[in-house]
């Protein structure tokens, strides 16, 4: 099985302003997402995918493949939906580029379930872990709802005080090629407008989209003080 790693990365970031060029010990973000990703040994390819010639500057630096947007997106998945006809595979797999601590085992429980989909009738896989109620109340922590197969039926930012469980998704959308092309072909819905959601038009538009629950609350950057850790955390290592 064939299986990419698109990193979407656009320069402008409405909670932490530039964040892909964020220092952490000494390398911008980005390139700690990509270089995290290649040392998995699991894609037969890792490419970026950007709208900005900033970033692209600092790629060329670290001699990192990337292509550049002609079009404005709203969502990683959108933008490398622009691209997907260069790639000659079967998985895309979307990592956005504040994911540098994205575990191994995760992408391979993500790969494990379409290799046993042998007939082909999931679209999507992602992730999701619990959280207690505290993390769950912060508009930045998007929760997810699922059915009884444990596929989605439900992302939010909004904190629903009555549910005994939550569970945080993890900011990976691993899609079949063909899936990846649909979704780029399709408008955003109004929920997801609203709520800044891009797997809201995943469940909205009936794509068979599987959850995989993991353990442990991996780290994506999103305000100042997740930089702050991520910091600590490559200090200390």
């Amino acid at each position: 099985m064939s299986i990419i790693a698109l990193i979407p990365a656009r320069l402008q970031s409405t909670r932490l302003e530039k964040k892909m060029l964020k220092n952490i010990g000494g390398i911008p973000l980005i390139v700690r997402t990509f270089t995290s990703l290649l040392n998995f040994n699991i894609f037969n390819e890792v490419v970026v995918v950007t709208d900005s010639l900033e970033i692209s500057k600092v790629l060329e630096k670290y001699k990192i493949k990337y292509f550049i947007s002609k079009k404005i997106h709203e969502t990683g998945s959108d933008r490398i939906a622009e691209f997907v006809d260069n790639f000659d595979c079967e998985i895309i797999i979307n990592i956005q580029g504040d994911e540098p601590f994205l575990k191994k085992i995760q992408i391979e429980k993500i790969i494990n379930v379409f290799e046993n989909d042998n007939e082909n009738k999931i679209d999507v896989v992602s992730l999701m872990t619990e959280v207690d109620s505290f993390t769950a109340k912060k508009s930045s922590v998007v929760k997810v709802k699922t059915d009884e197969n444990h596929c989605a039926i439900k992302f939010t930012r909004e904190f629903n005080e009555n549910c005994s469980i939550y569970f945080k998704h993890i900011g990976v959308y691993a899609f079949r090629k063909l899936a990846l092309k649909r979704f780029g072909s399709i408008d955003p819905t109004l929920n997801e407008k609203k709520e800044k959601i891009e797997a809201i038009r995943i469940v909205e538009n009936n794509f068979k989209f599987k959850m995989i629950q993991v353990s442990g609350e991996a780290l994506s950057i999103d305000t100042q003080s997740d930089l702050q850790e991520a910091r600590k955390y490559f200090s200390n290592d």
